[in-house]
């Protein structure tokens, strides 16, 4: 029995994903398990979240924003958008249709200002200060990868610093 334990549970560890490694290209299509490996690495601030991309990717974030398109389009704005703030980004439901190509996800993003004076479509905020978004992104996919980035927001709340967890 404890044989059988021990083969069941190597089995499980070979057939998992390795966390941490980038996503191969052109892989199946995208699970659940990738999107939460995605969330992962993105609230990591690692880079490699963009292995979730495909090459092609178009990511719609107006109006303040507007279009970003390629991978290294979003890499940089995210990497300049982390000299200002802390992202964390839940998911609390992601329905995935991969007949149709088609991801949304309800999202909550938690964004913090790690400087003073950031520039926020809510007004500006100073270092400690929180918004506290709700929405939805909707997801193109293609060859397994996200390859256009759409979303709503449905509400957000702006905290300040003496009331904001860090």
């Amino acid at each position: 029995m404890k044989t059988i334990a021990l083969l069941m549970l190597g089995l499980a560890a070979a057939t998992m994903s390795s966390a941490g490694f980038a996503r191969e290209p052109g892989a199946d299509a995208m699970t659940h398990e990738d999107y939460a490996e995605y969330l992962r690495l993105f609230n990591d601030g690692d880079e490699r979240y963009a292995d979730y991309y495909h090459e092609d990717v178009v990511f719609h974030h107006a109006p303040m924003f507007g279009v970003m398109k390629g991978r290294q389009a979003i890499i940089d704005f995210y990497r300049n958008i982390r000299t200002q703030l802390n992202e964390h980004v839940t998911a609390h439901t992601v329905v995935i249709d991969a007949d149709h190509n088609m991801m949304a996800a309800e999202l909550s993003t938690r964004l913090v200002a790690v400087r003073d004076g950031v520039k926020m479509p809510s007004g500006d905020l100073d270092t400690g200060d929180a918004i506290v978004s709700e929405g939805t992104v909707y997801y193109t996919l293609k060859d397994g990868l996200i390859s256009v980035i759409r979303g709503s927001r449905s509400g957000a709340q702006k905290m300040p610093a003496n009331t904001a967890e860090r």
